[in-house]
């Protein structure tokens, strides 16, 4: 079994950092639904430490078992198990925590808890629905760029999420998240200030330069909303109203001036058409009289008995406006979806040719770096336009990569799709992932090997 391994010299604090504040932004907003439901007696929600714990394992899972060179089906197993293990992990140290350490007699009362829903959720299956989702979500983000536009639509979805767990507490029963929503402001602030540095090209290192820059981003959006929040309240609402009430008198006497004019001419409208519609009525008289006599009789005993259409017209009418309402709802999620798919396409093709002309002209005045450093960021820049001419090429031959689709999950595909560039396919696809995702510094052998090996498959390809 090969595994490539990782040089803790190179890993990239930044982007750990980026992980950790990703798996506790979404601890939150998964924490606070899960204690609004676990608001009953007898009952209490898994602890936020336990989901951030199976977040970040999901994500450690997810980048690391694709650099097991086995096949995807294995790999999909290894993570199934590594979700059990977790989940089981989770359910024995916060729902058993008094049972002994080898003792598994908890795993049936676990089991039997989980599949009973005679008197609502029990903590057993909150638990298990918390970890399994917080997993899951781990395990598919583990290999994706952590972009600004990526962190910041996770941003926006928890805010949605805590919005609507807002309405479901206005129906059902009240539930204080205020702290959690303090904590999720001040961890997605941070990502997202920490991903906007990087984005741009700071060059700063970790430092305490470093951090009062990305601190005092946070603090400032933070202090001007706590600011808002003085301003804009009730009272504040009340007083502007009393401030202006003398204004309604005016915008009323506006109105109804308006409205003066425009019932003008509305009898005048009616009037104008009152011959027209008269004469309608006359011609509707005519009609009627040109029917023979009793023939509106024979019609009504010919006419079978209605009250089998009378009881499904009710239910034909419902379901129709189902049918609207889904079709409307189905046309709008399709065009987000593409719209959707579009944006992550444009991420990609971001991601793997760099920055555009101005940040690249942006980045170089700001590097300061060895000569070496700017070597290895050329390199780096060349394995990724040798992998995007791949992609490219694989479109072009009936082959386009999948919207989120890694690396390591098109690669199967290519090599089937091109079998006897099977190795040049997977060392340049290996190359990209060690420079993209690892942020390694590949040295000029490699590199040269990587586009001698592209040369091969290009040449492959034309023919």
């Amino acid at each position: 079994m090969r595994l490539e391994t990782w040089d803790l010299h190179r890993l990239s604090p930044r982007r750990e950092l980026r992980f950790a504040l990703l798996a506790a932004m979404e601890t939150c907003w998964v924490y606070a639904i899960l204690a609004f439901f676990a608001a009953r007696p007898n009952l209490r929600a898994v602890s936020p430490l336990a989901l951030f714990v199976a977040y970040w394992l999901a994500l450690l899972a997810g980048r690391t078992l694709p650099r097991f060179k086995r096949r995807w089906t294995i790999l999909q197993f290894a993570a199934i198990g590594i979700g059990l293990l977790t989940l089981s992990v989770v359910v024995r140290v916060e729902i058993y925590p008094s049972a002994a350490l080898f003792d598994f007699t908890w795993l049936p009362r676990y089991l039997s808890a989980v599949s009973n829903f005679s008197s609502g959720p029990s903590a057993e299956f909150l638990a298990t629905l918390g970890v399994l989702y917080v997993f899951t979500r781990g395990l598919g983000f583990g290999q994706r760029p952590l972009t600004l536009w990526f962190i910041g639509f996770q941003f926006r979805l928890g805010i949605v999420a805590f919005f609507g767990l807002f309405l479901l507490a206005g129906f059902i029963g009240s539930y204080d998240a205020a702290p959690v929503i303090f904590v999720y402001f001040v961890l997605g602030l941070l990502a997202i200030a920490l991903a906007r540095m990087d984005e741009m090209g700071s060059n700063l290192p970790l430092a305490p330069r470093w951090a009062v820059n990305l601190l005092a981003a946070v603090a400032l959006v933070m202090a001007l909303g706590l600011g808002m929040l003085q301003i804009l309240t009730l009272e504040s609402a009340d007083a502007l109203v009393r401030l202006f009430a003398p204004l309604a008198a005016i915008v009323s006497g506006l109105f109804f001036l308006i409205l003066i004019p425009l019932a003008l001419v509305a009898g005048w409208l009616v009037e104008l058409l009152r011959p027209l519609l008269t004469g309608l009525g006359n011609l509707g008289q005519m009609l009627n009289n040109l029917v023979p006599p009793g023939t509106e009789e024979a019609l009504r005993q010919a006419q079978p008995d209605l009250a089998l259409l009378n009881l499904l017209l009710p239910i034909l009418k419902v379901l129709g406006i189902i049918a609207i309402v889904v079709g409307i709802g189905y046309l709008m999620a399709r065009a987000l979806n593409r719209r959707m798919e579009q944006i992550e396409e444009e991420t990609y093709v971001r991601e793997a040719l760099g920055a555009d002309e101005a940040s690249a002209v942006l980045r170089d005045a700001r590097v300061k770096k060895a000569r070496a450093r700017r070597r290895a960021s050329i390199a780096a820049e060349s394995i990724r336009r040798i992998y995007a001419a791949l992609v490219a090429r694989a479109a072009d031959a009936g082959l386009p990569r999948r919207s989120a689709e890694t690396p390591y999950e098109f690669l199967p595909r290519l090599e089937q799709h091109w079998p006897q560039e099977t190795e040049q396919i997977r060392a340049i696809t290996d190359a990209y992932v060690a420079v993209h995702y690892a942020e390694r510094d590949l040295g000029r052998e490699q590199v040269n090997r990587v586009r001698e090996a592209w040369q091969e498959v290009e040449k492959r390809i034309k023919q």
